[in-house]
């Protein structure tokens, strides 16, 4: 690889400063305040309020606005009016505060300037350092999940009945496949006897969250920005490490682990997938035989990219190319394990394609006008005009999504979520929506 690939433009070149944006965005009364100076915003909004036609985004973000002579006079100062100002037009119930690279130079305190609104305003202040500099947005994402998990009082009693709740859970828009998919974790969850607890993030409230000390059992998903040791020190409690329930290897993995983190028999966790197997096996069936040896690529962050080979692989369709979008949720190596977990390998003829620079992603189809050797592909909005990609027949999936919106609950996660998105692809390859 190229010494130059790292200031090369990355496939999905948003930022962890974008990925705080999101992370705020999932909380429902949450505010992110960006310290930074004067200049265009619009467009770091732009891709969420297209991709999220189903809540305003900019309702939930503000800018301090630094002029120079605040950046050499008092950096802090300008933070703690301009959010004490944002706070009292949007009455949020807590703030999230980044800054610019710049900003973060002047070696300002920051994080005493948050406290000291937190004493102020009396709502939580976080203040997540060194995002403008994150690998990628899921590391922004992941920051903001971590600072909630933070100020949980765990220190309060768990709930007497078992309640596990998920931390880590990539919520990008309030959109109907996301209210679907928290369905199917609850799902699963109440067919192993527990409740489902609030869920980091899922769009619930500052206090919502707050209240996770109830839970008996936390269930790491692989957007949590932090790891399960350092869930287990932070809580005091019992933490559970599951990828994504995709397909129906990977569900049934992700029930056995949960099951057995939960104490219930293992004849009982067989008899609950066995029932939903069977059910499902006839409708998969249907959909095997259309798309049997279709050739696919998969573009997606590491975790939803296991989950979708697995998928595909149940399907009986050869997964040709598979693009790792992120910089930091584990590359190949996670790839393989989240594949070995469930029971899975990666074929040989498979070619993996590392965090691709966007130029390098642009080509990887082929070349425009030319046969491609692809019946279809699974992957997000990305910049990808006048390519190859354009002409495949597409299954528009994660974020960003500009083309696919859901009106209606559709699931990706679970049992339900194999069929919905097996569903998908049957379209896409008979071109019929």
């Amino acid at each position: 690889m190229s010494r130059l690939h790292g200031f090369s433009l990355s496939a999905l070149g948003h930022t962890g400063l974008f990925g705080v944006f999101l992370g705020v965005h999932a909380i429902d009364d949450a505010l992110h305040v960006l310290h930074t100076g004067v200049g265009c915003k619009g467009k770091t909004q732009r891709q969420l309020v297209e991709h999220d036609l189903a809540r305003e985004a900019h309702t939930q973000v503000g800018w301090t606005e630094l002029k120079d002579e605040d950046l050499i006079r008092d950096v802090a100062r300008q933070l703690e009016v301009s959010a004490t100002e944002l706070w009292r037009r949007r009455k949020a119930g807590s703030l999230v505060i980044t800054a610019s690279a710049a900003v973060e130079l002047t070696s300002t305190d920051l994080a005493a300037a948050a406290a000291n609104l937190e004493e102020r305003l009396g709502v939580p202040v976080l203040f997540l350092p060194e995002m403008a500099t994150a690998a990628d947005l899921y590391q922004g994402f992941g920051a903001v999940v971590r600072a909630f998990v933070d100020r949980v009082s765990w220190s309060e009693p768990p709930a007497d009945e078992m309640v596990v709740s998920p931390v880590g859970y990539f919520m990008h828009r309030y959109e109907q496949e996301h209210a679907a998919n928290l369905a199917e974790l609850r799902r699963l969850l109440e067919g192993l006897g527990a409740r489902m607890g609030p869920t980091f993030l899922s769009g619930e409230g500052t206090e919502a969250l707050a209240r996770a000390h109830a839970a008996r059992l936390l269930l790491r998903l692989p957007y949590a920005g932090m790891t399960v040791r350092e869930l287990e020190e932070t809580s005091s409690r019992a933490v559970c490490a599951a990828g994504l329930p995709i397909g129906v290897r990977a569900t049934g993995q992700w029930l056995r682990r949960v099951g057995a983190a939960l104490g219930v028999g293992s004849s009982r966790v067989k008899r609950l997938l066995e029932g939903r197997e069977r059910r499902l096996a006839p409708r998969l069936e249907l959909a095997r035989r259309r798309l049997e040896g279709r050739r696919v690529a998969i573009c997606a962050d590491t975790p939803l990219a296991a989950g979708w080979l697995l998928l595909a692989q149940e399907l009986g369709m050869e997964v040709a190319l598979l693009v790792l979008l992120d910089r930091s949720l584990g590359g190949r190596v996670e790839l393989l394990a989240q594949l070995d977990a469930a029971g899975g390998e990666l074929d040989p003829w498979t070619r993996v394609v590392e965090s691709p620079s966007l130029r390098e992603l642009r080509t990887l189809a082929g070349s425009s006008g030319e046969k491609v050797a692809l019946d279809l592909v699974v992957r997000p909005d990305l910049s990808l005009a006048g390519t190859a990609w354009t002409t495949l027949p597409t299954v528009e999936i994660g974020f960003p999504s500009s083309h696919k919106h859901f009106v209606y609950p559709l699931p990706e996660l679970g049992f339900t979520g194999a069929l919905a998105l097996a569903q998908r692809l049957m379209d896409a390859v008979g071109g019929a929506f």
